[in-house]
């Protein structure tokens, strides 16, 4: 997929993101602020882990010094989104537990978009990996029943 079209499609679903979001953020906001820590919502053990975090598979590559200053912008910028997300007291779990996955989708492909074609190739074996590695535990082989006689 071009690099271009990839931007243009993180663009446009943050774009629709932030329009659903934008006039709850702004009419949800109460008088008294609250101090809430940021939070990052756990899949439950049956659904598995369903996310894999930018220091994951950014481990082991050699970034310039620009890379790492747009990477951690992108990082700053996600987090605000989430301790936003997180301190609004009128979203249900599920839309919260939602749209933080959003967020982490959006800071995935704007990092992604700041690799080079080489170290894009590396995090895609290296998520393949970790996916694999996610998948073992939750299917582990059985042994085939032998009946008692």
């Amino acid at each position: 997929m071009n690099k271009n079209t990839l931007l243009k499609r993180v663009m446009v679903g943050g774009g629709c993101l932030l329009l659903c979001v934008a006039p709850r953020l702004t009419f949800g906001q109460s008088d008294a602020p609250a101090a809430a820590p940021a939070v990052r919502m756990k899949p439950t053990p049956a659904q598995g882990r369903t996310h894999i975090t930018p220091t994951e598979y950014l481990a082991g590559l050699t970034l310039t010094n620009e890379q790492k200053a747009k990477i951690n912008k992108i990082r700053e910028d996600t987090e605000s989104h989430l301790a936003t997300v997180a301190k609004d007291q009128q979203l249900a779990p599920e839309v919260k537990e939602a749209m933080i996955g959003g967020y982490q989708r959006i800071e995935n492909g704007k990092i992604f978009a700041v690799l080079t074609p080489e170290q894009q190739q590396q995090v895609r074996r290296r998520i393949a990996i970790l996916r694999a590695a996610a998948q073992e535990p939750q299917h582990p082989e059985q042994a085939p029943a032998t009946a008692n006689q």
